[in-house]
């Protein structure tokens, strides 16, 4: 499980990733950058589920 704080730094980097994505105009990028969206939406994702187990 990954802590707070870590949590905020991939809620951060999600944002600037989904900037990114919005703003690029090459396919190939971001279909890079949209893979690494659902990696770290997944992981924030997951964290929460195991949370609330605890």
């Amino acid at each position: 499980m990954i802590t707070k704080e870590e949590t905020l730094l991939f809620m951060k980097e999600l944002n600037c990733l989904l900037n990114d994505y919005r703003k690029c105009l090459d396919s190939s990028v971001r279909d890079d950058i949209y893979k690494d969206i659902l990696l770290i939406s997944h992981v924030i994702q997951s964290s929460r589920e195991k949370a609330k187990c605890l």
